[in-house]
């Protein structure tokens, strides 16, 4: 079973867009990646996924991880 992941990826027209891996169509688009990044940490911590943020050019840029650990430490 592939991780499900979200990512914060250059949309047409210069917006930003929010979209999980898989899907054919964005969650949300943003005019400012700022807002897409805020959007994406939220929904990621939610559904506790990884949340990718790319550049411009398409790569990745930075990846957070969201996912809850299997095995919390004892303590």
């Amino acid at each position: 079973m592939s991780k499900k992941t979200n990512h914060v990826i250059p949309s047409k027209g210069g917006e930003w867009a929010v979209k999980k891996s898989g899907a054919t169509r964005a969650s949300q688009t943003f005019d400012r990646k700022e807002d897409a990044v805020k959007y994406g940490r939220d929904i990621s911590r939610k559904e506790s996924t990884d949340l990718f943020i790319h550049k411009k050019d398409g790569t990745i840029q930075e990846r957070n991880t969201y996912s809850r650990h299997p095995h919390p430490a004892m303590g």
